[in-house]
């Protein structure tokens, strides 16, 4: 069997011998993330907050449906991070193992691709980490997202860069459709972007050294680092190398203790980035949270791993309202009401189905802790990010 097509199952029960009764007994709930591929270190983030949602839902016996309780298996599969992959995926979770709803996938381009696919079949798709803006706007009814997008998470940034007399604001950014639609869009919000110099790059490249130029010679305050980890790791310390003073401004990406292990605390000092899940937040969702995933996991929760834990939740609180596992017009009515006190923050959906969870500004401190400068209600000090 081609390994696409080989489900991983996951209960806190589950043994190859219980037998088919037993496993008629549990619920099954589509995954699509990357298990392999370029894609799989955020997908390990991706499934443990799914695994963890399980794990406790079958601990206290299981979901409640129909006045009875039923463990949970994840079905999952490995799209890769490629669109037809993930499409055949999303079909046959849906005409095979007729999942009620399906959650995940961590590439926009792959959502994309399986979108319609959902919407065809009325299956429930939650999405829990993309952030392509349009995934939400194609008026798919069974299509839903708890983590905010990419003009959300811009309009928190820009309007925290814009208090703080940055000008002008340069760019570094993937050549591709990402980074020049996060540049179009920073620009649009942004007025001291609008003369800063911008520059792209190509996947593989790991000289910086031009950019770095230019924005010395462009006299850019700032600069925007739209990229990953890898390449966001390697411009930091050629900006920082070239002794370059200018501010820097990070993706979700440059925030967290993953990777700081790729640099070191002096080189990212003082920078900012947006953030939806500070992990040391002194609030009490954020703080359980924290505590249960580096409890079983051994390390700082993740941002893609609280998103897909919250949309795990809120998927059963819809099965558990309906009452039924295979009414899937039900349940996509019941998400499309629903109101969810999640370690995110409130989840419920607009018109479109896209959930607005809070966004978050953190910083850097000397120390290689973060501190939180934005929203300004939520502002704390080092170690708080």
């Amino acid at each position: 069997m081609h390994r696409l097509f080989r489900p991983i199952l996951l209960a806190a029960a589950a043994l190859a011998a219980s037998g088919s009764a037993l496993a008629q007994q549990k619920l099954g709930i589509g995954i699509l993330t990357a298990l392999t591929g370029p894609l799989a270190a955020p997908g390990k983030f991706q499934m443990n907050g799914f695994n963890l949602a399980v794990e406790e839902m079958n601990a206290a016996g299981g979901l409640t449906v129909g006045g009875k309780k039923v463990p949970i298996e994840l079905k999952v599969y490995d799209t890769r991070g490629n669109p037809s992959d993930g499409a055949s995926a999303m079909q046959r979770l849906a005409t095979v193992d007729r999942v009620p709803v399906v959650l995940g996938e961590l590439s926009s381009g792959v959502a994309a691709a399986v979108g319609p696919i959902a919407e065809d079949n009325e299956l429930p798709f939650i999405l829990t980490v993309p952030t392509g803006p349009n995934l939400t706007e194609q008026g798919q009814q069974y299509v839903f997202r708890v983590n905010a997008h990419n003009n959300q998470l811009n309009h928190a940034l820009a309007d925290f860069v814009s208090k703080q007399g940055w000008s002008p604001v340069g760019f570094i950014a993937w050549n591709n459709d990402a980074g020049r639609g996060g540049v179009n869009g920073m620009k649009e919000l942004l007025p001291a972007a609008k003369d800063g110099y911008v520059g792209y790059f190509n996947v593989g490249e790991v000289d910086f050294s031009s950019h770095v130029s230019n924005l010395r010679a462009n006299k850019a305050q700032a600069v925007m680092l739209l990229m990953d980890e890898e390449p966001g790791s390697l411009a930091i310390k050629q900006i920082r190398d070239a002794g370059l003073k200018i501010n820097l401004i990070g993706t979700l990406a440059m925030g967290s203790d993953r990777f700081l292990k790729r640099l070191d605390a002096a080189r990212l000092d003082g920078m900012v980035q947006y953030n939806a899940f500070p992990p040391n937040a002194n609030t009490p969702r954020i703080k359980a949270f924290s505590d249960r995933y580096k409890a079983k996991f051994g390390e700082e929760a993740h941002g893609f791993a609280a998103q897909s834990y919250d949309g795990l939740k809120v998927a059963l609180a819809a099965i558990e309202k309906t009452g039924s596992a295979t009414d899937r017009k039900a349940i996509r009515n019941a998400l499309a009401r629903i109101e969810y006190e999640g370690v995110i923050g409130k989840i419920a959906f607009d018109r479109n189905g896209q959930a607005h969870p809070p966004v978050y500004v953190t910083q850097w401190c000397a120390d290689g802790r973060r501190r939180i400068l934005y929203p300004e209600a939520m502002k704390a000090g080092c170690g708080a990010g």
